[in-house]
């Protein structure tokens, strides 16, 4: 369900927001096709409610600050954790793409695929990742270990429990050819927005099955990634994720503050 929600905020952006548009995926509703009509339609019926509004900024914030950070980074491997109902592979070239996802999750990512006609440098990784660490995963999909790779897990780390958190944290930083990550977290509801957002979205997940786990504050995010052996960490708010003039607006997209973002490398990258 989160998935779908996230690609349809994506998709609706670019038709009910105005320019300049946080990211331009011009393929998320292709990709989620007459499943698309009834979730992009509540952005298209009610495009200022807040939590839509959030859903907007948060989808396209973190997609957006990942992207960016892969292209300034000259990596030529990018690895979606989680990767859900992504487009990046279909939209870019001269990249290789890992989309790393449970089997089933992924099944229907690449039935969604076929039936949109699409194509693109990716490979699939079925993996459950509490049971297969995701260096090992990559490694039997047959990543290049001798060279970086960006490692992005958007919309994941609030699912998985600290010490799972921690796990997939270490097995990005002992990536032998370098590795970046980047993630977003949510951020513990100590004020009137973020225990708004809690009761409004929170709820409505865990009634889904998919209920949140864990939430960091950025020194608590970057404590775990320092624990886990990154050697540069830092972590940001969703304005000072985006060049700034993407944020001056004739809209009424704001950056929030419910999540934060984290990005974390090893030596020498």
């Amino acid at each position: 369900m989160t998935a779908l929600l996230s690609a349809a905020a994506r998709a609706a952006h670019l038709v009910v927001d105005d320019t300049p548009h946080l990211l331009a995926d011009t393929l998320a509703a292709r990709l989620l096709g007459p499943d698309g009509d009834a979730p992009i339609g509540y952005h298209r019926a009610d495009p200022s409610h807040p939590v839509l509004r959030a859903a907007r900024v948060e989808s396209t914030v973190r997609a957006r600050f990942a992207e960016d950070l892969l292209a300034a980074s000259g990596a030529r491997q990018y690895v979606l954790v989680g990767a859900g109902l992504d487009t990046f592979a279909y939209r870019s070239r001269g990249v290789a793409v890992l989309e790393v996802d449970l089997p089933d999750v992924q099944e229907r990512k690449r039935e969604a695929v076929s039936r949109a006609g699409l194509a693109g440098p990716v490979t699939f990784v079925p993996a459950d990742l509490a049971v297969t660490p995701l260096d090992e995963a990559l490694r039997a999909a047959g990543a290049d270990t001798r060279a970086p790779v960006v490692v992005a897990a958007l919309g994941l780390t609030m699912y998985l429990t600290r010490d799972e958190l921690a796990g997939l944290l270490a097995s990005v930083a002992r990536w032998p050819g370098g590795a970046h990550l980047v993630a977003d977290h949510l951020l513990p509801p100590d004020d009137d927005e973020r225990r708004g957002y809690d009761d409004a979205v929170g709820s409505a997940v865990a009634q889904g099955g998919e209920a949140w786990r864990t939430k960091l504050g950025a020194g608590q995010a970057a404590e775990l990634a320092r624990a886990a052996g990154f050697t540069t960490v830092r972590t940001t708010n969703q304005r000072d994720a985006l060049p700034p003039e993407l944020w001056i607006r004739t809209d009424g997209l704001r950056p929030g503050g419910v999540s934060g973002l984290l990005h974390a490398a090893t030596r020498g990258l």
